[in-house]
């Protein structure tokens, strides 16, 4: 061992030191191999290296990640549910309140802006500091917040009304003093209805108003239509459930009460009110219903002499000049038999007339006056509304009157909207939003005409090439129009009223007298195609198909749905942007796609594009049908939501792309960063805000109505439907076929060959199958 020892040439310590030595260099070695071979790898392109993920830690990011985490509930599969996985979260902490039927993001949103106009309506009125408009408005909304007025008041307003021709009201016979005394000899309906409209902006049987003439959009025109029922909906009337049973039976009482509470003998008015809602149940038997109120079907133009002659009945000369007040337009003097109307519901007239014909002049006279009546039960103490409230809970499921203040805050908004609209944009709306608003647009824009060039391979290259001219043409709008800027434009334009804060039933009925002429102002003028009159406190987005605008009022702009330039695109492009690819595609849709770019009703689409396009529409219709909403007991109305669910799937595809679109050219395609404190992609971001603009709950009540009234899809039905439709929310969350969220291939290829079975069959082929 000592020799073999003795060999060695090292001295023993440095030996040792040799061994670490090797054990580095072999680390060494195989790290560069490996460093060598990795890099040679990504230099082929056979791996790709991930940038190290980095989060916005900024205070508004942090407060977007406790907003959206505060929404979820992520005990939920996304792609099972996405609507409960986003949403439940904020409908658990968000009970509706006793006084509504319904909440959501867009009534919580609707409530802050109450919030901000009641403070502004509270704040001390000063003739030296306030315009004469504001004082207008704050005498005006103090006058409805005084409430020992009101109730000393208590039915002596109304009670005054109903003893002056021409709403004497038969029911209540002479219990109100002689001079309230109804008689038959004098009564006239054409009086009746006349003043109903040109008084208080009340519609009954008709409703008549002054527009934009569909195929003459820079003309206005004045148009006849069916008017609304005491209840919302027409189906109410006519079917036999137990709850349409239960709502008659809720409306008839509540008459009896009202005419009761108003003097009326209990006996009488029962007998009276029977004949006013049978009455009411014919008129809803001749409505039309509104899938069926199409634009091409509503356009009848003719002259009054026309009108008399189809409809003999009703002296249409003598209502109309009636309902237009001359001392206000005296340039209206001039209508005769000669004017152009446009009447929307020709059959619904005949019917109409044929129905009062018949009945007795009692009853027509107690239904006129009973509409006038419920219109104003809100305007009187509280014994009136605590009656409403009592039907309302049968209607609507409400348990709680509205405060005060809230109801004060909406008649004031709505009685002076520009007013209310320049105190609110003055305070809360930043001028820095149009800029952000024009770069969502213009990224909408950009997304369909490349969809429409693209993607779509069944419209031919001539009704392309106008429907790109159209998108072209879409003129947005957004915050408020100029024109509430100029204090000089809107006193005028209120000059007429006089407010007092000790009047607030007079008060009321000088704002409906207001509403009730203020569109006679537009007839004999031309359409103004560039401006718009959209309320700037209006907490919703709208598509004007006679100018070709999208219009986004201030109201709207506000988180959750307008993020700013602080917080991450997605959240934007995902809310806001998905609602102005809504509107545009509202331009688009199965009524606004018949207008052309300049506003007009004329058929622009080839035979061949329009009937691709109805049967495209059908899958959509079946798709939206088979949706069933256990809250309702009902399915959705695919055809009479279908504009909308067009508008909904266009939106969202339109808005993902603008989106990536953005990525790609103002971050060179780095994503953004991510959120804190929550594990979601820019992409899956993107979704969760379109789902949480969409967040709301129902009363079993509110659900029936939004099925039989509401032009959308419930909102659960609205995420639920777009989405599982779009290949790149399947994508982000990685839904698999078979999953709720994902209509797998064979949905598309089912509705596909119903389709090819329909065009063949019409070609006389026959097939044994159906598929």
């Amino acid at each position: 061992m000592e020799g073999e020892a003795a060999g060695s040439s090292m001295p023993a310590n440095k030996k040792a030191a040799s061994k670490p030595l090797r054990i580095a260099l072999g680390v060494f070695v195989t790290s560069t191999v490996a460093l060598g071979t990795a890099l040679f790898l990504v230099s082929q392109g056979h791996i790709k290296l991930q940038p190290k993920q980095q989060y916005c830690l900024t205070s508004e990011c942090i407060e977007a990640a406790a907003a959206i985490k505060s929404k979820l509930n992520t005990s939920v599969d996304p792609c099972d549910n996405f609507f409960r996985f986003a949403c439940e979260g904020w409908i658990q902490n968000n009970p509706i309140p006793e006084d509504s039927s319904s909440y959501g993001i867009y009534p919580w949103l609707r409530h802050n802006v109450d919030l901000k106009l009641k403070a502004l309506l509270e704040k001390p009125l000063s003739k030296r500091r306030d315009s004469e408009a504001v004082q207008k408005a704050k005498t005006l909304y103090n006058s409805c917040m005084n409430e020992n007025k009101i109730e000393k008041a208590d039915a002596k307003p109304l009670l005054s009304m109903l003893k002056h021709s021409p709403f004497r009201w038969p029911v209540l016979e002479s219990n109100i003093g002689p001079e309230g005394l109804w008689s038959e000899r004098k009564f006239s309906m054409v009086q009746t209805l006349a003043a109903l409209r040109s008084q208080y902006s009340s519609s009954v049987f008709i409703r008549m108003y002054v527009s934009s003439d569909d195929k003459m959009s820079n003309e206005h025109i004045i148009k006849l239509d069916q008017a609304s029922l005491s209840l919302s909906a027409q189906e109410d009337y006519l079917k036999n459930t137990t709850e349409a049973k239960a709502y008659r039976d809720a409306l008839f009482q509540f008459m009896v009460d009202i005419a009761v509470l108003l003097g009326a003998n209990a006996s009488r008015a029962e007998l009276d009110m029977k004949s006013v809602l049978k009455l009411e149940v014919k008129i809803a038997e001749i409505m039309i219903p509104p899938e069926n109120r199409t634009s091409e079907s509503m356009y009848n133009k003719m002259n009054i002499s026309e009108l008399t002659t189809m409809i003999p009945q009703f002296d249409w000369l003598a209502y109309i000049k009636k309902v237009i007040d001359t001392k206000l337009y005296p340039d209206l003097k001039d209508i005769d038999d000669s004017e152009n109307i446009i009447v929307r519901v020709p059959q619904y007239f005949k019917d109409l007339f044929r129905i009062l014909e018949g009945e007795r002049k009692k009853t027509i006279a107690n239904y006129l006056v009973w509409r006038m009546v419920y219109s104003r039960i809100f305007n009187l103490s509280r014994r009136f509304q605590y009656r409403w409230l009592d039907f309302s809970r049968v209607i609507q499921g409400t348990s709680s009157l509205q405060p005060q203040w809230d109801k004060c805050v909406n008649f004031v908004e709505n009685a002076l909207p520009y007013v209310t609209g320049r105190m609110f944009v003055d305070l809360h709306f930043q001028e820095d939003k149009r800029e952000m608003m024009a770069e969502l647009t213009e990224g909408i824009r950009w997304a369909f005409m490349d969809m429409l060039e693209n993607e779509n391979t069944w419209m031919d290259s001539e009704t392309k090439s106008k429907a790109v001219e159209k998108a072209k043409a879409v003129l947005a709008k957004v915050g408020y129009p100029e024109f509430i800027m100029n204090d000089t434009y809107i006193a005028e334009g209120i000059k007429t009223l006089k407010f007092s804060e000790t009047d607030y039933f007079g008060n009321v009925l000088q704002t409906r007298k207001h509403a009730a002429q203020s569109d006679f102002y537009w007839l004999r003028k031309e359409v103004p195609k560039t401006e718009w009159f959209t309320s700037p406190t209006t907490v919703n987005a709208f598509y004007s198909s006679s100018t070709n605008q999208i219009r986004f009022p201030a109201g709207e702009l506000q988180k959750p749905f307008f993020w700013g330039t602080e917080y991450p695109r997605s959240l934007s492009y995902g809310a806001i942007g998905v609602i102005v690819g809504h509107e545009f595609t509202h331009g688009f849709d199965n009524n606004g796609r018949k207008y052309d770019k300049n506003g007009n009703l004329d058929p622009w689409w080839s035979l061949d594009s329009e009937e691709k396009f109805k049967e495209k529409t059908k899958c959509m219709i079946n798709q939206y049908n088979n949706y069933y909403w256990k809250k309702a007991g009902l399915n959705v109305k695919g055809k009479r939501t279908l504009a909308e669910n067009i508008a909904d799937n266009g939106g969202l595809r339109e808005a993902f792309r603008a989106y990536r679109k953005w990525i790609k050219e103002k971050r060179q395609g780095e994503e953004e960063a991510l959120l804190p404190g929550i594990d979601f992609t820019p992409n899956q971001l993107f979704f969760l805000s379109y789902a949480h603009v969409r967040c709301n709950s129902f009363r079993p009540e509110a659900a029936r109505e939004q099925i039989y009234t509401g032009a959308h899809s419930p909102p659960q039905f609205r995420v639920i439907g777009a989405m599982s439709n779009f290949e790149e929310f399947r994508k982000a969350f990685t839904c698999t076929e078979n999953t709720t969220m994902n209509r797998d291939s064979m949905d598309s290829l089912t509705c596909a060959l119903r389709q090819t079975l329909c065009r063949n069959k019409k070609m006389g082929m026959n097939f044994l199958k159906k598929v």
